[in-house]
């Protein structure tokens, strides 16, 4: 045996792979780590798996570890991937933050909790112990893609490797379980965070009024948004609201723990929108942001000394999407306008919580109006799935006027007759107060 031949038995020996032909450990890692910097999930994912396959591929035989204890020579470790297994753990999930991504489509996000859930059981094999916000990043993904039993998993594995979960872990999972319908469960883990003395925050009491408010107990959710307003570190315009005692009560002694935060205030929105309470939720937008739908220049320019809560983007969305779902297009192309005013760019998302399926087949006429008003006026880009919105529900239109003529030139009276009952009907039922 010559001295080459010699060289590379040892380095087999000590680093368990059978040759140099490809790349090494170190290269996969770095490619990783290249890839994860220049935003290339698909990049970053493939030199993982490879990575993973060469570290199941380069398993030392049971005497050579016998044989060769000793730590393998510094020039033989970039060979292996198993030093560079954790690492990887730890840095390929920076691929999954969907905070990250402005825009993912259905496949796109499928793909992504296909990863994540490929992640967890990479991870568990090798007894890789996640760090806290690696939890919260699996869980938004999974979040995202309503899939309750993928999140139970990571919290499981969590709980096993002796996770220690904060505040934003616990929120992370009541959000996957809101997402993903498992009430009961989200209930549950609140409970279970209480008990366990984890101090709820702000996200937390937004959490649970959507979730009071999914299960349909209104004056729940009513009391635990008075509880954020009896706590908010300004309360001028509470203690002044016409609202009265409905949202603002004595103190408790949560104080400065929670506070009525913009997060809480959009949830407390959605939950009078899905009952369908359309004034006592404009009413609720003028007394804490000091905005009315219709504002002019001089009521924007006071709104200047306003000590309130500054509406973003997902609180003029709340009120776009229940207004436009009980068919008041006035008052939602009037919040878009108001928006805009306030420095808050309408988005693509704009236009779809306006144009559904279900009020283009009531009038495509003025959905397809109001996409071209928001084109021309904004600058919104109209989607191909509006487009699809449009066309299909205008075809669908044609296509009922095509069956009325054939109806009425087969029995005329049957229809006029049909047509007066209709009349007599009324229109289609409206929220409860609009």
């Amino acid at each position: 045996m010559n001295r080459l031949t010699l060289k590379l038995a040892v380095r087999t020996l000590h680093t368990g792979t059978v040759g140099t032909k490809g790349p090494t450990g170190r290269d996969l890692f770095n490619r990783m780590n290249s890839c994860i910097r220049d935003n290339d999930p698909s990049g970053a994912w493939h030199n993982y798996q490879q990575l993973l396959h060469m570290r199941t591929t380069e398993q030392p035989h049971s005497l050579n570890r016998s044989l060769f204890a000793q730590t393998p020579r510094p020039r033989d470790l970039p060979l292996s991937a198993r030093p560079y297994i954790h690492d990887a753990h730890s840095r390929i999930l920076r691929v999954l933050h969907i905070n990250s991504i402005h825009g993912y489509s259905r496949p796109h996000l499928d793909q992504l909790a296909q990863w994540a859930a490929q992640y967890v059981r990479e991870a568990a094999a090798d007894s890789h112990v996640l760090a806290a916000s690696d939890v919260n990043t699996l869980l938004h993904v999974f979040a995202v893609q309503r899939n309750g039993t993928a999140a139970d998993h990571v919290w499981q594995y969590a709980t096993l490797t002796g996770v220690v979960a904060d505040v934003t872990n616990y929120n992370a999972y009541i959000n996957a379980c809101l997402r993903a319908g498992n009430y009961g469960r989200a209930f549950e883990v609140v409970r279970e965070m209480r008990e366990r003395g984890v101090q709820p925050s702000t996200w937390t009491q937004a959490y649970l009024i959507r979730l009071y408010g999914e299960t349909g107990d209104l004056e729940s959710a009513r009391r635990e948004f008075a509880r954020a307003c009896r706590n908010s570190p300004w309360t001028g315009v509470a203690e002044t609201s016409s609202i009265g005692t409905k949202y603002w009560q004595e103190k408790t002694d949560d104080h400065g723990v929670y506070g009525l935060g913009i997060g809480t205030f959009n949830e407390m929105l959605g939950v009078l929108g899905r009952n369908g309470l359309m004034s006592e939720m404009r009413d609720l937008f003028m007394r804490f942001t000091g905005l009315s739908i219709e504002a002019t220049d001089s009521e924007l320019q006071a709104r200047a000394q306003h000590t309130g809560l500054r509406p973003n983007a997902h609180t003029f969305h709340e009120l776009i999407h229940w207004h436009a779902t009980y068919w008041d297009m006035d008052t939602a192309v009037n919040i878009v306008r108001l928006m805009s005013k306030c420095g808050v760019r309408p988005v693509p998302k704009t236009l779809k919580l306006i144009v559904t399926p279900q009020t283009a087949e009531r009038d495509v006429e003025t959905c397809a109006q109001i996409a071209i008003l928001l084109r021309e006026e904004y600058g919104v880009q109209v989607s191909q799935s509006v487009v699809r919105i449009i066309e299909t529900a205008r075809e669908k239109a044609e296509e009922m006027e095509e069956q009325i003529k054939s109806a009425e030139s087969q029995n005329p009276t049957f229809l006029q007759t049909l047509s007066n009952l209709t009349g007599l009907s009324g229109s289609a039922p409206s929220p409860k107060d609009s």
